[in-house]
C-alpha cells in the first residue's frame, strides 16, 4: 500500500510538471513544478495541501476564480503569462514569503478590497487591478495593507478605474513600489496613514500616476516618504467637506523637521487642479527633513506649485526643484490650503 501510494504521488507530482508548464514564469525555487488549480475548489485544495514537493508553488489555471480566499502561510501564487488568469478577492493574512505574479483582479465589487495584507511580508510582480467598484462606503479599493506590521513590494504591476483609492496602506508598514502605474482612481492614487508610533516607510520609483481623483500620493502622520522617477500626470479636482482639493503629492505629518522624512528626487508633477506638493508639519518646526532633486512643477489649470503651511521653510528647500510654474503664487499665498486629513475607516 505504502508503494503504491509512493508511485501515485510521483505520478502526481511529474504530470503538474509536464502539465503545460511552459504557460507558467515560475522561478528556480519551484523546481519546474507547481500544485495546479483550474476552480475554486482546488485552489482552496492547493491552499491547503500544497507541500514542499511542489516548493509551495500553486498554478492557476485560465478564467475567473469567483470566491474570495485567504492565504496563512508562505505560499507561491501564479498566474498564466498570457494574462488569462482572474481572481476576484485575496486575502493575505499572517504569514510571509509569499509571492504573487501574473494575474489579475478585473470588473468586481467589493466592501473593501480586492486584495487585503495584514502582518505578512508578500512580493508581487504583473499584478493588475481593473474595474474595481465599490459595494459599500468602505469598498472600491485595490488594495489595503492594515493590521500588524507587514513588508510589501509591488513590481511591474498596474491599478486602473477605482472606485476608491488604489493602494490604501493603514499602519507603519515597509511598503516598495516601483514601475507601478495607477490611473483613474476615484479617491487617491496612493494614500498612507499612521496613527501609531511605529515609524512606516513608502518608497516609489518608476511609475506613473494619471488621471486620479483628490491625490495622487498622500501621507497622513507617522509614514516617511521617498520617490524617485515617477511621473504625476493629472489629478482631477475632488470636493471635499464644502472645499476643492486636486493634488499631486500631499504630506502631512510632525515630522517634517527629521532627516529624510520626505524625498522626491527625478520627477515630474503636472496636470493637477489645485498644488503639485503640499508640505503641512508641526506648528514653528523647521520643514529641514525634506529633499527634493531635479522635480518639475507645472499644470494649466493649477494654482500653486509647492505649498509649506504649519512649517518653516528653509530658505534652500526648492533649490532642487528645476521648475515651477507658481513660484510667484507660491510667495503670495496668504491662506492656509484645505488638507483632506480624516483617515480612512476600515471593516
Amino acid at each position: 500500500m505504502a508503494k503504491l501510494l509512493f508511485i501515485f504521488s510521483f505520478i502526481l507530482i511529474l504530470s503538474c510538471s509536464e502539465n503545460r508548464i511552459s504557460d507558467y514564469l515560475l522561478p528556480e525555487e519551484c523546481g519546474g513544478k507547481c500544485y495546479e488549480a483550474h476552480d475554486i475548489n482546488s485552489l482552496q485544495d492547493a491552499l491547503v495541501n500544497s507541500a514542499a514537493a511542489f516548493s509551495n508553488c500553486i498554478c492557476l489555471g485560465s478564467g475567473v476564480f469567483e470566491a474570495s480566499v485567504t492565504v496563512a502561510k508562505p505560499l507561491r501564487v501564479f498566474g498564466r503569462k498570457d494574462g488569462s488568469t482572474y481572481l476576484k478577492s485575496l486575502v493575505i493574512s499572517d504569514t510571509s514569503g509569499v509571492v504573487l505574479r501574473d494575474f489579475s483582479f478585473q470588473n468586481i465589487l467589493t466592501d473593501s478590497a480586492a486584495l487585503f495584507i495584514s502582518g505578512s511580508s508578500v512580493e508581487m510582480e504583473n499584478i493588475s487591478f481593473s474595474g474595481i467598484g465599490a459595494s459599500s462606503v468602505f469598498g472600491g479599493r485595490g488594495i489595503v495593507i492594515s493590521g500588524r506590521e507587514s513588508e510589501v513590494f509591488i513590481k511591474n504591476s498596474k491599478m486602473e478605474r477605482t472606485d476608491g483609492t488604489g493602494i490604501l496602506i493603514n499602519g507603519a508598514h515597509k511598503v516598495t513600489l516601483e514601475n507601478v502605474t495607477l490611473s483613474k482612481c476615484g479617491f487617491a492614487a496612493l494614500w498612507a496613514q499612521n496613527q501609531s508610533e511605529n515609524r512606516g516607510f513608502l518608497s516609489v520609483s518608476g511609475g506613473t500616476f494619471s488621471d486620479n481623483g483628490a491625490a495622487a500620493v498622500e501621507i497622513l502622520g507617522n509614514t516617511a516618504l521617498k520617490i524617485s522617477g515617477i511621473s504625476v500626470e493629472g489629478v482631477r479636482k475632488r470636493d471635499v467637506s464644502l472645499e476643492t482639493v486636486g493634488d499631486g503629492i500631499v504630506v502631512k505629518n510632525s515630522f517634517l523637521s527629521e532627516a529624510e522624512s520626505v524625498t522626491i528626487e527625478n520627477s515630474s508633477i503636472s496636470g493637477f487642479a489645485r498644488a503639485g506638493i503640499i508640505l503641512d508639519g508641526a506648528e514653528s518646526s523647521a520643514a529641514v527633513g525634506a529633499k527634493f532633486k531635479n522635480l518639475s512643477v507645472f499644470s494649466e489649470q493649477g494654482s500653486f506649485g509647492l505649498v509649506v503651511q504649519n512649517a518653516v521653510e528653509e530658505s534652500t528647500l526648492r533649490e532642487g526643484i528645476t521648475r515651477n510654474d507658481f513660484s510667484s503664487a507660491d510667495i503670495k499665498r496668504d491662506e492656509e490650503l484645505f488638507i483632506i486629513d480624516t483617515f480612512f475607516e476600515l471593516q
